[in-house]
């Protein structure tokens, strides 16, 4: 890469950063009362709601992680590109009882539904924020660590100078404007996937003609040596399932599908739409936009084998510099916008959480332990916690590199183990009681517990799926069991909500 071709990556990302920034800074003026700040509630038009959801899913394991397991395996990650489906299931299933809870009462985060939901029940908001906070910290140190690493290659820095210039400007953005700040800028990021996306596709089909030479490249191609790298071409990665095993390739499709149900970056976008009728809209807009993102990272897999194939670029050493592989091919546009879409995906992503965890610490727990604290007096002690949180999370992301890679195997089924139960279950079923919830989220965070010192050893998990499959399915196993064989009165209001 050339000095002029980094500077216009950096001019670029930073320009990315700066835009975020002002989006933050406008949104300030928003901040009316402590839903506003901690929730955004009822303040977001549909097409902020559906591309920050999207923004929020679409974390930079899509930008990098999806073309390169499709360079390695083929057709196996292929189904992955369905789960785009999610964004459409999750605003059918839950979307209105969601938003319908934000009419019943002063809603600023998931703590406050849960509360509505089952009777103040603070058992219940302590163990859902702990297990909440666990998973938000892993998602938010996995997107620091690998964006920080990346650019602080590209700029010639130290990871950690390059994490506390990039998430220090999104933690002040974010301590400036809160969850509804948060909401738009993640949207614009969202945007600027979408339009990276866009460029990168139009490549694949100008550059390779279609998926047919694309077959017939990795079918004929054999093996391909540059030096002391290799890559073997095996004809059967373009069956349907590659040469993975099919429960594999419909696990990378199902799971992202029921996950997303429950993953806060969608719950929370549902009760801050302002209009409930344009729901359909936003799950419409996510879904549109997954889309594209997803098939973006799919097809850069299959360019990358593509170039390989036809001796275009040498073999890679490792799977994961398929994106960069591609673009470094195609040219400077392209490295300008990949790099820019990376930088968004962690972003948006990190912003949710830190501001998720921040909450969580400042306004869910003190409640939960029956500290009350003046509206006025959260907001400011929301804010100073986001800093300390955002100094740390940046320092423990980059000096505790295998803890943080362990971690970030764990969020996105420790966030559905906590959220299973108490508003999937709850939200859908009328018989679900305070002591059924309790209990399942006792069993998830044993089993989170549990499953995080297991994976530490080394532990192969039998079965041939992620241990969260386990863990979330006990847990919520263990909710309608007891909930079976205990009773509570139901509040007609909450009642009204899940019939919607």
């Amino acid at each position: 890469m050339t000095a002029g071709t980094k500077f216009l990556i950096i001019a670029f990302s930073f320009g990315m950063i700066a835009v975020s920034f002002l989006i933050g800074w406008w949104a300030k003026r928003k901040i009316t009362n402590v839903q506003s700040f901690f929730g955004g509630t009822g303040l977001l038009g549909p097409v902020t709601v559906g591309l920050s959801a999207m923004s929020g899913i679409a974390s930079a394991f899509a930008i990098v992680g999806i073309p390169g397991i499709v360079y390695a395996l083929g057709n196996s990650m292929t189904f992955w590109m369905l789960s785009s489906a999610a964004f459409a299931l999750s605003f059918m299933v839950i979307g209105k009882k969601i938003r319908g809870m934000a009419e019943l009462g002063p809603i600023a985060s998931l703590g406050d539904i849960s509360d509505l939901r089952f009777n103040n029940n603070k058992a219940i908001k302590i163990l859902l924020s702990i297990v909440l906070f666990v998973g938000s910290i892993a998602y938010l140190a996995a997107q620091i660590d690998a964006c920080s690493v990346l650019f602080g290659h590209l700029l010639g820095w130290s990871p950690m100078v390059a994490g506390f210039v990039i998430f220090g400007i999104l933690t002040l953005y974010m301590v400036l404007s809160g969850e509804v700040g948060g909401a738009l800028t993640q949207a614009f990021q969202g945007f600027v996937m979408v339009v990276a996306s866009l460029v990168l596709l139009i490549s694949f089909f100008a550059i390779t003609k279609g998926f047919g030479p694309v077959i017939e490249v990795v079918s004929n191609a054999g093996t391909v040596t540059s030096g002391e790298l290799t890559k073997t071409f095996i004809p059967d990665s373009m069956n349907a399932y590659g040469f993975a095993p099919g429960t594999m390739a419909m696990a990378w499709m199902l799971i992202p599908i029921l996950g997303c149900v429950g993953q806060p970056q969608v719950l929370v976008r549902m009760y801050g739409i302002n209009d409930p009728t344009q729901m359909p809209k936003s799950g419409a807009i996510a879904t549109v936009t997954h889309m594209v993102v997803g098939f973006f990272a799919v097809v850069v897999g299959y360019e990358a084998l593509y170039l390989v194939g036809k001796g275009l670029i040498p073999p890679l050493s490792n799977g994961d510099q398929a994106i960069f592989a591609v673009a470094d091919y195609i040219g400077v546009y392209a490295q300008l916008f990949v790099y820019a879409a990376i930088l968004a995906a962690a972003m948006s992503s990190a912003s949710m959480f830190l501001s998720m965890s921040s909450t969580i610490l400042s306004r869910d727990l003190p409640d939960a332990f029956g500290i009350k604290v003046d509206p006025k007096k959260q907001i400011n002690i929301s804010r100073v916690t986001m800093i300390v949180l955002g100094i740390l999370s940046i320092i423990f992301a980059l000096t505790s590199s295998e803890m943080v890679a362990i971690l970030g195997t764990f969020g996105w089924g420790t966030l559905m183990s906590a959220t299973f139960p108490v508003f999937i279950v709850g939200l859908l079923w009328k018989k679900a009681t305070s002591k059924g919830v309790l209990s399942g989220l006792a069993v998830a965070l044993v089993l989170n517990v549990g499953s995080l010192i297991l994976s530490s050893t080394g532990f192969n998990w039998p079965g041939g799926l992620p241990w969260y499959v386990t863990v979330v399915a006990a847990a919520i196993v263990v909710t309608v069991f007891v909930s079976l064989f205990t009773k509570e009165e139901l509040d007609k209001r909450i009642e009204a909500v899940i019939d919607l």
